[in-house]
């Protein structure tokens, strides 16, 4: 049976594990945003799949990193209270490792609500084109002569 010191260690490389995930997380959101930039909805979709994978991969060293905690008793341990406990079993790294998965989990977040404000902007750009070609805002002429999109209300259609 390990001692808490070696399975502290073992905690402390699943972090820096979740700390590769996240940044490989990150490069997909990156890409994720340019590709809703792009408007290329394929590659959105790829690349929500490998995100999906990459949030499930992080997941499971999470569930690996709590049996690891569990197996000495700590499972209830946040990173932030396992510090002292790593510092008096003679465990260095916990806080780099703690500073770098909350500056991932920031950037991230940040990039994610990037992501959110795009493909809310890019669903409703679709939607506007979709109901302008399926004739729901036709173009017509207002009740000023002018040419204009509208809902057809109070318009003459062009072909009129």
């Amino acid at each position: 049976m390990p001692t808490p010191a070696e399975v502290l260690q073992q905690v402390l490389s699943l972090f820096w594990e979740e700390e590769q995930a996240l940044a490989a997380l990150m490069r997909l959101a990156l890409d994720e945003q340019q590709a809703l930039v792009e408007s290329d909805f394929d590659a959105v979709a790829g690349i929500s799949n490998r995100m999906i994978d990459a949030a499930n991969s992080i997941e499971a060293l999470e569930a690996n990193r709590l049996n690891l905690l569990r197996s000495v008793g700590a499972e209830a341990l946040t990173l932030e209270d396992l510090l002292p406990l790593a510092d008096d079993l003679g465990v260095d790294g916990f806080a780099e490792a703690r500073l770098q998965l909350g500056a991932r989990a920031r950037e991230l977040r940040d990039a994610q609500e990037q992501n959110a404000r795009l493909l809310l902007n890019a669903m409703k750009l679709r939607d506007r084109w979709a109901n302008m070609l399926g004739g729901y805002l036709a173009p017509g002429y207002g009740s000023n002569g002018r040419r204009g999109v509208s809902n057809s209300r109070g318009t003459v259609s062009r072909s009129a």
